[in-house]
């Protein structure tokens, strides 16, 4: 009978409960802020139209990816994937894909900041777009 009620115990939705508060955000960010090279304005709403529903489409994995505008010529960038996995298939979707040239020869990316743990391999990746990777050192999300 004692075992029976310590099974239950240890199975019980408190003892998950427990489990899953202590369970490690794996979050990357990407935060970029670009300019619009001069000529390239009339193609910037499109452009962010269509990124923004590829990304829809065919990133699971991304939590958010929003753009906001200051000026006509300045474009920031906000990015939140799931974790390393889904941040890697982003870049390798957009490095692959048909619009990373036209992203190219519309912003000029002033910086980009990726936040979280990120792989080696990740980095290299990344390289001619950034070298500015932060892991998180403390703090919490509620």
């Amino acid at each position: 009978m004692r075992f029976l009620l310590l099974l239950s115990l240890l199975f019980s939705p408190l003892s998950f409960a427990g489990h899953h508060s202590e369970s490690k955000n794996e979050q990357i960010i990407f935060l970029l802020d670009l300019e619009v090279i001069e000529g390239k304005e009339n193609q910037v709403d499109d452009l962010i139209d269509r990124l923004v529903e590829n990304v829809e489409k065919t990133e699971p994995g991304t939590i958010a990816y929003e753009y906001y505008a200051s000026t006509k010529d300045r474009i920031f960038l906000y990015e939140v994937y799931e974790n390393h996995a889904a941040a890697e298939f982003h870049v390798d979707s957009f490095l692959q894909g048909d619009l990373m040239p036209i992203f190219v020869d519309t912003f000029r990316v002033l910086t980009f900041e990726v936040l979280g743990t990120t792989t080696d391999q990740l980095k290299v990746k990344m390289k001619d777009f950034t070298n500015d990777h932060r892991p998180k050192t403390k703090g919490f999300i509620r």
